[in-house]
C-alpha cells in the first residue's frame, strides 16, 4: 500500500453553479451530530451562502479534516490528507450546488461513481443528517 508523504494532500475541484449551504451543514454531513471539531473560513455571517473558504478538523479523530478554497471564479478546490475525505466533501459540495467534480487535470468525475471512493462512510445516512440539520434553513433573521 502506498503512503503519502506528510505534506502531500489529495485534491479535487468542484465547479459550483448555486449558492453553498450554511457551512454548518457540512459539519453535520461530514462528522455527524454532536462531534467536537474546529472550523475556519470566510463565512463572516454564519448563515452566508456565498462563502468560498471552509476548513474543518475533528478534535476526536486523527486525519479527519478537509479544506475548501476558491481557485477560480466558480471553482473550489477540496483538499485533505486522504482520498476518502476529499471524495466525501467534493461529492456533497457538488450535490448541494448542482456542481461538477473534476481532477486537477480537469478530468470529469461522475458523481454516481464517487461513493465507492468514500471508504467506510454511510453516505445515505450522512446525507439524511445533513438534510435534517437545524442549520439547513438558517437565515440572517434566524441564524
Amino acid at each position: 500500500m502506498e503512503t503519502l508523504e506528510q505534506n502531500e494532500e489529495y485534491k479535487l475541484l468542484v465547479e459550483v453553479y448555486a449558492e453553498r449551504p450554511d457551512f454548518r451543514v457540512f459539519a453535520d454531513y461530514f462528522f455527524g451530530t454532536n462531534h467536537d471539531f474546529d472550523s475556519d473560513g470566510n463565512s463572516y455571517i454564519p448563515t452566508s451562502r456565498l462563502w468560498t473558504e471552509l476548513y474543518m478538523r475533528s478534535r476526536e479523530v486523527k486525519n479527519l479534516w478537509f479544506d475548501i478554497y476558491q481557485v477560480r471564479d466558480r471553482t473550489l478546490q477540496v483538499t485533505s490528507c486522504n482520498e476518502e475525505n476529499v471524495y466525501r466533501i467534493a461529492y456533497f459540495l457538488a450535490k448541494e450546488t448542482n456542481g461538477k467534480v473534476t481532477t486537477e487535470k480537469d478530468e470529469p468525475i461522475d458523481l454516481e461513481a464517487m461513493p465507492e471512493k468514500m471508504g467506510d462512510f454511510d453516505l445515505e445516512k450522512q446525507l439524511q443528517i445533513a438534510e435534517n440539520s437545524v442549520c439547513r434553513n438558517s437565515s440572517f433573521e434566524n441564524p
